[in-house]
């Protein structure tokens, strides 16, 4: 049987990294075992005694400002358009550049028609000019078709469409 040989304990060179500078060992991981917690020293007690008395503040009067009459209230503006307004769809996107927008249908809708756009911030009336069925101009639209419509304002996803005359 061979003898073994024991390793000599010689100093390593040192570790270099791939700029060829000498790279710090990284720090010993730390144990994962939660620490004792100290019994924390008994607190002195406060005598207890009688509780100050408490004065109660009365807020000073602030000077008043004078109020100027309301504005008289308007009456709510008839129709913009005569007719029974009927909706046709609702916006679900607004192309700013184009001043159109996509319209999903829920009834059918002409060239010619008198629409309505209304909704949180939008409110107003005009004529259909142009209806574009994927990119291609049409005259009709029936749902569930989604068509685009060239817009006088901007309208927004969401807003309603009504056709109030045709």
């Amino acid at each position: 049987m061979a003898a073994r040989r024991k390793k000599s304990r010689k100093a390593r060179p040192a570790r270099r990294g791939a700029s060829g500078k000498r790279s710090a060992r990284r720090p010993r991981a730390k144990s994962t075992r939660p620490k004792r917690k100290q019994a924390a020293a008994p607190r002195a007690r406060a005598k207890k005694g009688p509780a100050p008395a408490r004065t109660r503040r009365t807020p000073k009067p602030r000077p008043r400002a004078e109020r100027t009459p309301a504005a008289p209230r308007v009456a709510a503006q008839p129709p913009l358009v005569a007719g029974a307004p009927i909706e046709v769809g609702v916006v679900l996107h607004y192309y700013p550049r184009a001043a159109a927008g996509v319209v999903a249908l829920s009834r059918p809708i002409h060239r010619g028609d008198t629409i309505h756009v209304r909704g949180q911030t939008t409110d107003f009336v005009q004529a259909v000019q142009e209806l574009a069925l994927e990119g291609a101009p049409v005259s009709e639209g029936a749902p569930p078709q989604q068509v685009g419509v060239r817009f006088a304002q901007r309208a927004r996803a969401g807003d309603r469409v009504y056709r109030v005359s045709w």
